[in-house]
């Protein structure tokens, strides 16, 4: 279970990295053409990006101390999706 908290933390942080380094680039490229960067975009961006790597440890935290809460979650959200799909077809 640590591995995947590990993984997903690297990811989360090389896609906040690499929007970080995208934004210094394209700022680079906008100034070569005499624009303004849209720096409060990237800012929100960036933001919402911390957000959501906090709100996945959180979440993951809490997954990991009620395991079989998260099963019942899981098992009923399947249920859900493959019902809705059924009826999907029968429309069809």
């Amino acid at each position: 279970m640590e591995l995947i908290q590990w993984l997903m933390n690297l990811i989360f942080f090389l896609v906040v990295a690499v929007t970080v380094g995208g934004s210094v680039w394209l700022s680079k490229k906008y100034k070569e053409r005499y624009a303004d960067f849209p720096w409060k975009k990237s800012a929100l961006l960036i933001v919402i990006e911390v957000v959501a790597w906090f709100i996945f440890n959180r979440l993951w935290d809490w997954v990991q101390a009620n395991l079989w809460i998260a099963a019942i979650i899981a098992i009923v959200l399947i249920v859900i999706l493959l019902r809705k799909k059924k009826k999907d077809e029968q429309i069809l």
